[in-house]
Order: C-alpha cells, then sequence, then structure tokens
C-alpha cells in the first residue's frame, strides 16, 4: 500500500466523524474491546445499546462467516466503521464471502427490508421454532434483529472478486436521539 493510498482515506473520510473503525481479524476479544469504545463513544445517545447490538451482531458474523480466516486462529478478517454524519450514526461491515453465501444474504435483506415491524416480530418468533439453520453457528435471527434495530433499511452491495469470492457491505443507519 502507498502512502497517498493512506491519505486518499483519509480525504474521503474526513467529513464524517469516525467513531470507531478496524480491519483485520475479529476475535472475540476484539469484539468485545470495540464494543466498549462504542459504548463509551455514545455514552449521551439513548439508542446507545440498539447500536452496540448491532455491532456485536455484526461483528460475528464476520468472525464466524469471513471467508478470510486468520491461519493460526481460524476467526473472520473483515472491516468495519462505525462514524457520525450530523444526525445519523452509520454502522458499516465488510468482508469476503463465498458467492452463494452472499446471494443469500442479499435476498435475505431484500425480504427483511420489505417487512414492517409486525412481520419482522413473526419472522423472528418463526425462526426461533425451526431453530438453528443447517450451516448456521447461530439461531439464523441475525438480520431479522439488526432490522428490527436499525432506522431504515439494511444496505447490501456486493462487490465480485474472483469466481468462488464476493465481497460484502452491510450498512446500516441509526437516528441520533441525545438524551
Amino acid at each position: 500500500m502507498s502512502e497517498s493510498s493512506l491519505y486518499q482515506q483519509y480525504e474521503q473520510i474526513k467529513g464524517s466523524k469516525v467513531l470507531v473503525s478496524i480491519k483485520g481479524v475479529l476475535s472475540q476479544d476484539i469484539i468485545t474491546e470495540f464494543g466498549t469504545m462504542i459504548k463509551s463513544s455514545l455514552s449521551a445517545e439513548t439508542n446507545t445499546r440498539k447500536i452496540f447490538a448491532v455491532f456485536i451482531e455484526m461483528a460475528q458474523n464476520i468472525l464466524h462467516y469471513s471467508n478470510e480466516r486468520n491461519k493460526a486462529t481460524d476467526e473472520g478478517v473483515g472491516i468495519m466503521t462505525l462514524k457520525e454524519v450530523e444526525d445519523t450514526f452509520y454502522l458499516s461491515s465488510g468482508n469476503i464471502i463465498l458467492k452463494p453465501n452472499a446471494e443469500k444474504i442479499k435476498s435475505k435483506c431484500e425480504i427483511v427490508n420489505s417487512s414492517n415491524k409486525e412481520e419482522l416480530k413473526a419472522m423472528h418468533q418463526d425462526q426461533i421454532r425451526k431453530g438453528r439453520p443447517e450451516g448456521s453457528k447461530g439461531a439464523g435471527l441475525g438480520l431479522i434483529d439488526i432490522a428490527r434495530k436499525v432506522d431504515g433499511p439494511i444496505n447490501c452491495i456486493i462487490d465480485s472478486i474472483d469466481s468462488n469470492n464476493s465481497f460484502i457491505t452491510l450498512t446500516v443507519t441509526f437516528k441520533k436521539e441525545n438524551q
């Protein structure tokens, strides 16, 4: 990486207040530490719990499902940012994922984005009754839970890397709610 590329990144984000940014292995310890930083940074916000819960969900998705792995620990590698722009917080996560999995996630995002709060609640309860999906390390509730907590749709962008892998970016928003 050249020095100018870091400057370009700096220029791209200088108009926003970046509260947390991490790129690399997302171990459980790192997730916990960054979660603490988020709680501290947002101490004046009434929606801190929602933002924290969604951060944990998105970080654990990277930890468990990223196709880029730390060889020594088998933990996922990815990127996460939390930034503040005017009256909105933007939480983004990104990681490499197998193409078929990326398409499934994009499809599920479209479903939850087109659902209202009552439909999301019903989906949540239905998923709990169904139990853990095959190949899942959780209860299959992640995107439903995220959609129930955020103040807008889950923005899902998929960038093709090669014939097997894509890079998936999820971005959600929270309106500022100062106490």
